[in-house]
């Protein structure tokens, strides 16, 4: 085992500098039954807290839903309460932290072995990864890591909708499927302006019937999307109380079609 650990070591960077002592005094802190691979990587972090792993408690995450199986286990995504460490603040004598509620997903593992290995994958092809975890019912350990983009290789914008599928439904299912498929095309800045989303009706006021078309003019109170803001983890919207038309069609069907055409 630990040939193994310094595998996991020599895949992360050293640092010169100073820093590293913070966490030697927390490692005191954790269960015995903790990874030490967390441990060396803390260890040999100087200057560049981005690149260590931490022993991240179970209960620090809530919403946790399984995605799907693979080779060493299962992958649960999950919002993880505290979010990464950012920097050593000298006047609290505690770790900053940012990004806090973050999307994560948690890769259940096997054996501690298991661990070794994936750590060492992951790290190679440069994934995120946060630290470790314990399921406290199957005992099985966990690796935290980001979820990324199959095409962008981070967390892009398209990341960021699917992580909010499950908070809105249109009530129809291919009208949801439509919307997600736009929004899963958005992968950056400049083409989040085409993803179109789910708009609750009482985001609009001051409706008016101005066509026989059915169609109406409304202002919609929340304005279109504009940013990710990753310190607050939510949508930054541009352009609050802006006019829009509303126009009404018979069947979901018949909105596919209209959109289609319209795009």
């Amino acid at each position: 085992m630990a040939h193994s650990n310094n595998k996991v070591s020599s895949s992360i960077e050293e640092i010169k500098g100073d820093g590293s002592g913070e966490f030697e005094e927390t490692i005191e802190e954790f269960e015995e039954s903790n990874t030490k691979e967390s441990k060396d990587t803390q260890l040999s972090s100087h200057d560049n807290v981005k690149k260590v792993l931490e022993w991240i408690p179970y209960d620090r995450f809530h919403n946790i839903e399984y995605i799907a199986k693979y080779e060493f286990g299962e992958v649960y995504r999950a919002n993880w309460i505290d979010g990464n460490i950012f920097y050593w603040d000298n006047e609290n004598q505690n770790w900053k932290r940012k990004d806090h509620n973050m999307f994560v997903n948690l890769k259940n593992l096997n054996t501690p072995n298991n661990i070794v290995l994936e750590l060492t994958n992951k790290i190679n092809i440069e994934y995120k990864i946060h630290g470790i975890t314990q399921n406290p019912k199957t005992k099985n350990y966990m690796i935290v890591l980001d979820n990324i983009c199959d095409k962008c290789n981070h967390i892009c914008y398209a990341i960021h909708f699917q992580q909010n599928f499950k908070t809105w439904t249109s009530g129809n299912y291919n009208i949801d499927k439509l919307i997600q498929n736009s929004q899963l095309s958005g992968h950056t800045y400049y083409s989040v302006k085409y993803a179109l989303e789910w708009i609750p009706y009482n985001r609009f006021y001051d409706i008016k019937y101005i066509a026989k078309d059915e169609s109406y003019r409304a202002n919609w109170i929340d304005g279109n999307i504009s940013y990710w803001n990753d310190e607050n983890q939510n949508w930054k919207r541009e352009n609050y109380n802006m006019f829009v038309i509303l126009k009404s069609l018979d069947t979901p069907k018949h909105i596919i079609n209209e959109i289609e055409n319209e795009a």
